[in-house]
């Protein structure tokens, strides 16, 4: 799982998103890793980049009384592809994770523009 810490205004885009969610229904999934821990997530964007599709997600942490927090300074880059009506996430290594990031961060960019 890779993840990435970010500049201060791509954590506002994500604040902004996640404030968001709470009027929208929230897109949340869980991934069993290869330790067989289980990770919940919760889908904060989409967008598409030289050909392929990715999910920007934030993970969710459940705590005793099943309250909910985010790290709200991290988020995770999946690759998402689509099979027989079924969508299939897959971690990214390094370069691909590094193009994608990269391409994610010019969004967050543009999407601050966008509001000036």
């Amino acid at each position: 799982m890779t993840e990435k810490k970010n500049g201060l205004e791509n954590e506002e885009i994500l604040e902004e998103e996640a404030e968001n969610v709470e009027e929208e229904d929230l897109q949340v999934f869980s991934i069993t890793d290869e330790d067989d821990e289980e990770h919940h997530f919760a889908l904060v964007n989409e967008f598409e980049h030289d050909g392929k599709n990715y999910w920007v997600c934030e993970e969710l942490f459940f705590d005793e009384e099943d309250e909910v927090s985010v790290d709200e300074e991290a988020y995770v880059i999946f690759r998402a592809e689509e099979e027989d009506g079924n969508t299939f996430l897959f971690s990214l290594e390094e370069p691909e994770f590094e193009k994608a990031s990269k391409k994610w961060d010019e969004l967050c960019d543009a999407m601050i523009k966008e509001e000036e």
